[in-house]
């Protein structure tokens, strides 16, 4: 786990409250499905976990996605808590999200598993390469609505003002959550969690 997914992580696990009450906010697509989420670039599915302990009741799916190579970590996580996740199960169980666990590369969607728009996208450590920025924005574009949340975990050193800029040429915007919303050892210049949402 690198170093703004274990910020992501204290950060959903310290403030489940504001968690549950911004998630509730967002316009679910189809309310009767619940909320869908997906994380970009999950590398263990740690993260997913994380999401559904704290809000498990709300998620209807929550899909999990990274390059092929990391496919294998990834399920066996989600397997490993199948007292918060469903995975691959043909039971319906309403207490738990309904998981999958999926390749996606970035900005490539020819050979894409879904079409689906979700409500809220998460990753950490996602955009610490300059080549890695317009993939991962086609991704956010494609797969977001004009209600989506996402919430993106950056070490700023790593994050080129590129980043931010191409968020702003595609019809995003971006606000970085406050340090005091930070474990301590996550607040400064170093980290930033930024919410992204289409203007």
């Amino acid at each position: 786990l690198w170093s703004t997914g274990k910020e992501m992580a204290m950060y959903f696990i310290d403030h489940p409250e504001l968690i549950r009450n911004n998630i509730q906010s967002i316009r679910c697509r189809d309310v009767n499905k619940g909320l869908q989420a997906l994380e970009l670039g999950s590398g263990n599915g740690l993260l997913s976990v994380c999401l559904a302990a704290v809000i498990k009741d709300t998620i209807g799916k929550l899909v999990v996605t990274d390059l092929d190579d990391h496919l294998e970590l990834m399920e066996k996580t989600v397997r490993s808590n199948s007292h918060i996740l469903s995975f691959d199960s043909g039971e319906v169980d309403d207490t738990k999200p309904r998981s999958e666990v999926k390749e996606h590369r970035w900005g490539e969607f020819d050979n894409c598993h879904t079409d689906d728009k979700f409500d809220f996208i998460f990753g950490s450590d996602v955009a610490y390469r300059d080549w890695l920025h317009e993939p991962l924005v086609k991704s956010l574009l494609h797969y977001s609505h004009q209600g989506t949340i996402c919430l993106i975990g950056v070490t700023m050193q790593d994050t080129k003002p590129k980043f931010f800029s191409l968020l702003k040429e595609n019809g995003f915007t971006y606000q970085r959550l406050p340090d005091y919303q930070m474990a301590p050892e996550f607040r400064g210049n170093i980290f930033g969690l930024f919410i992204i949402q289409r203007r």
